[in-house]
């Protein structure tokens, strides 16, 4: 008989006999044993003395012949327990997981250098503070649960956006992604120029306007069958500066997320630019909140480090995942084996009976 699916349920789990009432039938077997043990009187043959039987020696088969009840009684028991169809659980369960795709599109040019966001008593550029939020964001820890069911994908841009992370279930290689970002340009401990700095810039529309053709195509169920399911597609875009180069401007880049659906959650990050002899200019922030605003998304700002862990905690929480768990219990029959049992007892008792344990008449 083929396994049935059943929900789970505790009485299925302590009821392994959907016929549970033929194992009533057992209290008919100590009745019957007692009946096969005395049964009624049989024909005899009459013997003026026993005497030479007794003294012919050999072993007294009327002990032995107690086994002849007691195996029709054995195989009476087996076949009551498989009749009343014992079966054996099997639980399994099956997820379903409703998740969110985001991008992160993180600015990389030059001003983010600054160390206006760095925590007291070290050196952290705003790059540094930010993925080290970001990470934190993705893995979870003390105050954030992490991300472990939504696809995640990573955009960098200063003076172009590039697509450096597809979206992916893959936290290691986001991750590997992550470490290897640096500033479009620096320079290093021994002076010497990296990056190009020809580069710099800042094209948050462009940035943006890839993000939204990343996520737009997506299609809504990923993997397998239907374990997970994108309900919700977003960006976090963050930037310390406005935009000043690329071909799409932030407001058309907006109106384009708005059209697919996509929310943009917009971060300012730092204190404003750095213009010389411990002045700042004030960052206009008029476009990354008019993005957020027509696509639904939330405008931050983040003066310092732990302003941004509490943005990227407020985005966490306002993106949620849903995971829905069905369980089943999947049931094997087992009455083949209580069959087989009930077989050789019934079995080795007519072959006793025919052979070594005969008696006549």
């Amino acid at each position: 008989m083929t396994p049935t699916h059943l929900p789970l349920s505790p009485d299925w789990l302590w009821w392994p006999f959907p016929w549970v009432w033929a194992l009533l039938l057992l209290l008919l077997v100590p009745a019957l044993l007692l009946l096969w043990r005395h049964p009624r009187r049989r024909s005899v043959i009459r013997f003026s003395s026993l005497h030479a039987v007794r003294t012919a020696g050999g072993t007294p088969r009327r002990h032995l012949r107690l086994i002849l009840p007691i195996l029709r009684t054995a195989a009476l028991v087996c076949l009551i327990v498989a009749a009343a169809r014992p079966q054996t659980p099997n639980e399994s369960r099956r997820v379903l997981v409703e998740g969110i795709a985001i991008q992160m599109v993180l600015d990389i040019s030059t001003s983010m250098n600054d160390l206006d966001l760095s925590p007291r008593s070290q050196r952290w550029t705003r790059l540094d503070v930010v993925k080290d939020v970001f990470r934190r964001f993705v893995v979870g820890d003390d105050n954030l649960p992490g991300r472990p069911n939504d696809l995640i994908g990573m955009i960098r841009f200063a003076r172009y956006a590039d697509s450096v992370c597809p979206l992916t279930l893959d936290r290691d290689a986001l991750l590997d992604v992550l470490d290897d970002t640096h500033l479009i340009w620096w320079v290093d401990s021994s002076g010497r120029l990296r990056g190009n700095r020809d580069e710099d810039g800042t094209a948050i529309g462009d940035a943006l306007a890839l993000a939204v053709e990343r996520l737009k195509d997506l299609k809504r169920t990923t993997g397998s069958g239907d374990q997970l399911i994108i309900t919700s597609r977003a960006v976090i875009l963050l930037s310390d500066g406005e935009n000043n180069q690329g071909m799409i401007t932030p407001t058309q880049a907006g109106e384009l997320a708005a059209t697919f659906g996509i929310k943009v959650y917009t971060i300012l990050a730092g204190t404003g630019e750095h213009v010389g002899w411990g002045r700042r200019r004030p960052v206009n922030d008029r476009e990354l909140r008019h993005i957020a605003e027509v696509t639904g998304g939330k405008h931050y700002r983040a003066r310092d480090r732990a302003a941004l862990e509490e943005i990227y905690a407020e985005i966490d929480r306002l993106e949620r995942t849903k995971t829905e768990e069905h369980r089943f219990v999947e049931w094997g029959e087992l009455a083949w084996p209580w069959l087989m049992a009930a077989f050789v007892c019934l079995g080795m008792q007519t072959l006793l009976d025919a052979t070594l344990l005969r008696k006549i008449p």
